[in-house]
């Protein structure tokens, strides 16, 4: 079986519901069972860890990234994060090309089919070259990986993207183990997001969008990278 194949079949698993058996406890019973055992140090310790992950310090609003644009940027630093090979990195690009980018977890790369389907989309775009809406020298399109955020271990989705996509995605892909990225930029909770973005060389973010996309954010996000070219 192929590793791509794994890496789908491993994410559908995670997100496969569990159907109750009506003959066993109900989950009330179990749950005050578990109270009961557990000591009221380490019940807070587990409750404490299903909690959602912090929001970057002073995160700015979705409504905001919404409404960034070339005449209302708002300026991003070059963040720290890691190559595929775990080895620490910057985007290299940062100052000197426009970057369009792609920020991903990947469950919800797998679980939602529009993201597919819009990366392939941007993909067969950028090789037709001078004829396609996104292609320009002048601009470096990235892959982030939010590593930070998804269940799967992380070994197995970098060995999938480097065997898998590595020969054939037109873009460099990179990941984050730890919110890098996010936190850098103060975004909004990106767990289970497919987040796009372009920064110019400026380090200016003047996109923002979080798939599934509408005919009309496809008109802006190809609209807005046209100025750039």
């Amino acid at each position: 079986m192929r590793l791509k194949h794994l890496f789908i079949i491993a994410s559908l698993l995670i997100s496969t519901p569990v159907f109750a058996d009506s003959s066993a406890k109900s989950d009330k019973e179990k749950d005050r069972e578990k109270r009961e055992k557990l000591g009221s140090a380490e019940m807070s310790t587990k409750l404490a860890s299903k909690k959602a992950r912090p929001l970057a310090p002073d995160a700015v609003t979705r409504e905001f990234l919404y409404s960034v644009s070339p005449e209302n940027p708002y300026h991003v630093v070059n963040p720290t994060i890691v190559t595929l090979s775990n080895d620490l990195s910057d985007l290299p690009d940062y100052g000197s090309r426009h970057m369009f980018l792609f920020y991903v977890d990947p469950e919800s790369y797998v679980r939602e089919s529009a993201n597919r389907d819009l990366e392939k989309e941007l993909k067969a775009d950028g090789k037709l070259k001078e004829k396609g809406k996104t292609y320009s020298p002048d601009i470096q399109g990235y892959a982030v990986l939010n590593l930070a955020d998804t269940k799967l271990p992380s070994g197995l989705v970098r060995g999938v993207v480097k065997m898998v996509l590595g020969k054939n995605v037109p873009s460099l892909n990179y990941a984050d183990n730890d919110h890098s990225l996010r936190n850098a930029w103060k975004l909004p909770d990106v767990n289970n997001k497919f987040v796009l973005m372009f920064i110019t060389k400026d380090g200016d973010l003047v996109f923002y969008r979080e798939s599934p996309m509408s005919p009309e954010d496809k008109e802006l996000m190809y609209k807005t990278i046209g100025m750039y070219r």
